[in-house]
């Protein structure tokens, strides 16, 4: 188990990305913060999780909301005794251009991807800190690395949390911090069976997912796991500060 003993947070973790990371991060050996609004969904996690033999429990929070995620992070602390792996997976996705995005939408991408980001990281921090020792892991997308169509809000967002990874690396490199972002393409999950679901065109939309990128399928969740682990290797005291692009060839077509 390679990350046993350690105690990761994992953000949106009641389904999709998130769920699949928590899973995976318990499969390692990690006890599991599993945090999101969906009570029922995230017992459900936690049930799963146990049923194998892992340990997790199911914090409630909101984290776009300040109190909400101070109080979170301290349960977590409480309930564990430490705080090692924190992942900010907790996102959202509105279309429309900069013409066509409202500024309540603007700002529901922003709060979701961008200040989650910031207070979940603002709060673990000082317990990284004070032990020297910690990983963080940000979830932005290839919407981070590039334009894409009707996407400007997300796109944005994105972006922003590419940002605010190199600028958290370099200023907590000293604290024995390691900070370090994935940025997936098209992924198999809920968001995107219900982005098709809503869609008035939704072969037309499947067909954009498959012509920005060079191999014939989508990703799936637990590929994206599986970086996790490996970014919140403890040994891995040399990778930090890395965007890594997990996109079908996305950006290399």
């Amino acid at each position: 188990m390679r990350v046993a003993e350690q105690v990761a947070v994992v953000t949106g973790a009641t389904s999709g990305l998130g769920e699949a990371i928590a899973k995976r991060m318990a499969e390692e050996g990690a006890k599991v913060a599993v945090v999101g609004r969906n009570q029922k969904r995230g017992e459900g996690v936690v049930a799963h999780i146990r049923q194998k033999g892992g340990v997790a429990e199911f914090f409630q929070a909101d984290v776009t909301v300040e109190a909400e995620v101070e109080a979170m992070i301290e349960a977590v602390s409480r309930q564990f005794g430490k705080l090692d792996i924190v992942v900010n997976n907790a996102g959202v996705v509105i279309p429309g251009s900069v013409a066509t995005v409202k500024k309540e939408e603007w700002d529901e991408v922003f709060a979701v991807n961008v200040t989650s980001t910031y207070l979940v990281s603002h709060y673990s921090l000082p317990h990284l800190i004070k032990q020297k020792s910690g990983s963080i892991i940000n979830i932005s997308s290839e919407a981070g690395l590039k334009g894409l169509a009707n996407r400007a809000a997300y796109c944005a967002a994105k972006a922003a949390v590419v940002g605010m990874t190199k600028a958290m690396t370099v200023d907590h490199a000293a604290d024995g911090v390691r900070v370090n972002c994935i940025c997936p393409g098209t992924i198999e999950t809920p968001m995107i069976k219900e982005m098709l679901a809503k869609h008035p065109q939704p072969e037309e939309l499947m067909e954009q997912f498959f012509s920005r990128r060079v191999t014939p399928q989508l990703g799936t969740a637990e590929e994206i796991a599986e970086a996790c682990v490996y970014f919140a290797l403890p040994d891995n005291k040399y990778v930090t500060g890395a965007v890594l692009s997990i996109d079908g060839g996305a950006l290399a077509k």
